[in-house]
């Protein structure tokens, strides 16, 4: 049986949950053969998934970013202004040599019309929709066009799965398609241990695209002398600091959660998942103008698993609002993410239902 996987180029998210499902896959039927497709994260891709055979091509989604990490509107209206061409040619395109059983997405909409054009089904996985994120900037820099020919494709799906935190109204649109899942994280980590040496470990993380590589390098030099803290980052920044630990800039961060007391990162779905998945408490930075950053603090802050630190405080203050931080509001989220109840195994029941719909 042969299983084609598009995700889109934005972050290390897509590529996790993928990975987690192909493990799965492979517990249930070894015969399953898959082919995963992307392009800017192809390297962390083939580094990070095993045994499958890969695909270098854009899938067409992306969305462009200010220096400050926040959406540029203006790009991103360039990028899709001619997307109904670019979408029809990708999809003849793919339709060639086609030779499939059944399509995973994370979250590439031609996806959706390729499978009902071959009349084999198609599955969503995804923790927000692009027709939702670009819907929630203001102005919306993509036509009606795009958001119209999105949820045209989606609409073919055999089923989208959605893990907890969703946004309620992706839940309430897709209601026909929608199957909400447990969180889908890796079973498996690296055992990689952190040095032993009694101070308050904490993983500092920036965004696959490399988003807050300038305030994460400011941030640095605020904190070299808090000596209680020993900081972990990617040897990506040229740092020094008897506090400051390098770790190769071509690991997966993911594996680190485990051994850390705090992580600090952008508050993607992905890093939110792994940190609920292994108890580590998290303080999120929060973006302005990102519709997913904000969602997703809402609800943790909500659930009492994290906190969030603005992206100002974050660059100039983090020296002082660390010790504080940890004197207090850590404590209770520290508790929380002990006794917490949510479930975890999303990866072995969205490979479940799709391997007992596809025979």
């Amino acid at each position: 049986m042969n299983c084609k996987i598009y995700i889109t180029d934005e972050g290390f998210g897509p590529i996790v949950r993928q990975s987690a499902i192909i493990e799965e896959f492979k517990n249930i039927n070894d015969d399953i053969n898959v082919t995963l497709q992307t392009q800017r994260q192809l390297s962390a891709a083939k580094r990070i998934i095993k045994d499958i055979a890969f695909e270098e091509k854009f899938n067409n989604i992306t969305w462009s970013k200010t220096d400050e990490g926040s959406p540029d509107l203006t790009a991103i209206h360039r990028d899709f202004s001619d997307y109904g061409n670019i979408s029809e040619a990708f999809i003849k395109t793919e339709l060639e040599n086609f030779d499939y059983d059944f399509l995973i997405t994370d979250f590439v909409y031609e996806a959706f019309e390729v499978a009902r054009r071959k009349k084999i089904p198609a599955f969503g996985v995804s923790h927000f929709t692009w027709d939702w994120f670009f819907s929630k900037l203001y102005p919306t820099p993509v036509s009606d066009d795009v958001l119209n020919r999105f949820l045209a494709y989606a609409g073919q799906a055999e089923v989208l799965y959605f893990p907890p935190f969703t946004p309620k109204e992706i839940l309430n649109h897709y209601k026909k398609k929608a199957v909400e899942v447990p969180l889908i994280v890796r079973k498996h980590v690296s055992q990689l241990k952190s040095a032993n040496d009694n101070k308050f470990r904490v993983l500092i993380m920036d965004s696959g695209a490399g988003v807050l590589g300038k305030q994460i390098q400011k941030a640095l030099a605020k904190v070299s002398d808090l000596k209680d803290f020993q900081f972990y980052i990617s040897s990506a920044f040229d740092f020094d600091a008897e506090n400051i630990r390098a770790i190769n800039k071509n690991s997966l961060f993911m594996d680190y959660i485990p051994h850390m007391d705090l992580v600090i990162g952008r508050a993607g779905f992905n890093t939110i998942s792994e940190c609920i998945a292994y108890r580590t408490p998290m303080l999120l930075i929060n973006e302005a103008m990102n519709p997913e950053m904000n969602e997703n603090i809402i609800n943790i802050k909500h659930e009492g698993l994290g906190s969030f630190i603005s992206i100002n405080q974050f660059t100039d203050k983090l020296d002082k609002f660390l010790p504080k931080f940890i004197t207090h509001e850590y404590r209770i989220i520290y508790e929380n993410m002990k006794t917490h109840e949510i479930r975890t195994d999303g990866a072995k029941v969205v490979a479940e239902d799709i391997m007992n719909r596809v025979g």
